[in-house]
C-alpha cells in the first residue's frame, strides 16, 4: 500500500514539473522559429530594433508570469501571485529599458518602487 502512495506522489511530481515548464519551452521554440524564419528571408518588424537581443531578456519574464498564474489558480489573488507579478515586472522593465531606449538615469526610481513592492509582497 505504501508503494502505491509513493508511485502516485512520484507521478504527481513529474506531471507538475512538466506542466510548469511547458510555457518556457514554448517560448524557446518560438524564438527558434523566428530566428530560422529570419535566416530564410522572412522580415520581422521587431527585429529591426537596434537592441532586438533584449527580447531574450523579456523571455525570462515567462517563468514568473507562469508562477503568478499557478498561484492565482491555487489560492486566488494573494501574496504569492503578487510577488511573482512584481518579479516579472522587474524583468519586463529591464527589457523595456533596452528595447525602447529608455534613459536609465531618468527611470531608475522605478527599481526602487518595484523593490518596495517586492518587500511588501514577499512571504
Amino acid at each position: 500500500m505504501n508503494t502505491e502512495k509513493i508511485e502516485q506522489q512520484d507521478t504527481s511530481r513529474k506531471s507538475k514539473t512538466r506542466s510548469a515548464t511547458w510555457p518556457l519551452g514554448l517560448a524557446i521554440i518560438l524564438i527558434g522559429v523566428v530566428l530560422l524564419a529570419r535566416n530564410l528571408g522572412v522580415d520581422f518588424f521587431f527585429l529591426h530594433l537596434d537592441n532586438w537581443w533584449a527580447l531574450f531578456i523579456l523571455v525570462a519574464s515567462v517563468g514568473p508570469l507562469q508562477q503568478a498564474y499557478v498561484a492565482y489558480r491555487r489560492e486566488g489573488f494573494g501574496a504569492a501571485m503578487a510577488n511573482s507579478l512584481v518579479s516579472a515586472a522587474f524583468i519586463i522593465f529591464i527589457a523595456l529599458i533596452f528595447l525602447i531606449d529608455l534613459s536609465f538615469f531618468t527611470w531608475w526610481p522605478v527599481f526602487v518602487i518595484l523593490g518596495g513592492l517586492s518587500m511588501m509582497t514577499n512571504r
